[in-house]
């Protein structure tokens, strides 16, 4: 459901929000049934080769933790999960049908209540080369979303509560259209200065802080917009809390 903007939102207030609906990051109650009780911690090494695909829809899904994703990896995936639920052993599945790769990697539903000490980290690094469509589904928790040196076409990402950091600053060889869903926290998106980048923004009781573009309406644009071969379109919906748009490369000389 969208929130409107009928009510003013103080830092205190937001604050109090993140508080309250993040409790389970820290430990307190995540799920509910059946008490599921913390172990010790559990390393998943995680590698995925790329086989025969050409290009490849990705999907990230975790319910609560810290989610960090770069380039980088001679796979399709490669990287770390670590975990002391035991019940949260990382589903990760992968096809490849007519040239076209489908890889899912998903948190198992909380299905039991957690209680005290709760620790869930994915630490992931995607292929360069392929072109991707990637898909993060964020509940609880932060993240950090580098896709700068990765072959994007397509992002779409929710989060849910806490504070996420998406790179987007690439050399951009093809067109990125990315959607950015946000919740309770903080979204910092950083993006190319020397490639077109227009960001729409709807919705939400929070800010927007873009001192490096120029503002229309609803419509953030850099000064490439309009005047480079690809363009980098971000729509960005808000929740309750703050949106940052950076813009990152050498500024011109004037």
């Amino acid at each position: 459901m969208k929130l409107r903007n009928t009510i003013e939102t103080t830092p205190k207030m937001l604050a109090g929000l993140i508080f309250a609906v993040t409790l389970g990051i820290s430990g307190c109650i995540i799920g509910g049934g059946p008490v599921a009780r913390t172990a010790e911690m559990q390393t998943e090494n995680v590698s995925v080769p790329l086989g025969a695909a050409k290009s490849v829809d990705v999907h990230l899904q975790m319910a609560a933790g810290e989610l960090d994703i770069s380039g980088g990896s001679p796979q399709l995936l490669d990287g770390t999960i670590k975990y002391n639920v035991p019940e949260w052993k990382p589903d990760v599945s992968y096809s490849v049908h007519d040239g076209n790769g489908s890889l899912m990697v998903m948190q198992p539903e909380a299905s039991h209540t957690t209680i005290g000490g709760v620790k869930y980290t994915w630490n992931l690094h995607l292929n360069n080369a392929v072109p991707l469509n990637v898909a993060v589904e964020m509940g609880a928790g932060n993240s950090t979303l580098n896709f700068s040196s990765i072959t994007l076409r397509n992002l779409d990402v929710q989060m849910g509560a806490g504070n996420s950091t998406v790179d987007l600053a690439g050399d951009w060889k093809q067109n990125v259209t990315a959607s950015i869903q946000g919740g309770v926290g903080q979204a910092h998106i950083k993006l190319p200065r020397d490639v077109g980048v227009r960001v729409t923004v709807d919705g939400g009781l929070g800010s927007v802080n873009a001192p490096d573009f120029k503002k229309d309406g609803d419509e953030y644009v850099n000064d490439a917009y309009g005047k480079s071969k690809v363009t980098v379109e971000v729509h960005v919906t808000g929740g309750i809390g703050e949106v940052y748009l950076e813009l990152v490369g050498v500024r011109p000389i004037v």
